[in-house]
């Protein structure tokens, strides 16, 4: 079932396929096709965001848009370490400070 929600959306112009957007991704909903960042499943999109703060090129943007609805069950096989990691990329791209959860 479709609704209306934040997703992914990248720009192709802008994209130089780096990866980072994908490494960022704790769902799985990008990958690189053809040496360009893809959403492959939006089930998978979260509309977190991480993929926004790591790429350097900003050539990804969230769109509200029709999209399925995302699916929870994902997030049970996301270990809190990668959470972690997820929140540290964030906020280094957003604040400009890299946080310490040591």
């Amino acid at each position: 079932m479709k609704k209306c929600r934040l997703i992914v959306s990248v720009d192709l112009s802008r994209c130089v396929g780096c990866g980072r957007c994908v490494k960022a991704c704790l769902t799985g909903a990008l990958a690189l096709v053809n040496g360009k960042a893809k959403l492959v499943d939006e089930k998978r999109c979260d509309g977190f965001g991480s993929c926004i703060a790591a790429c350097p090129h900003n050539a990804i943007s969230l769109t509200l848009r029709e999209a399925e609805e995302f699916d929870w069950s994902i997030l049970l096989n996301v270990k809190l370490s990668d959470w972690i990691e997820k929140f540290r990329l964030t906020s280094r791209k957003i604040t400009g400070y890299t946080l310490s959860f040591d």
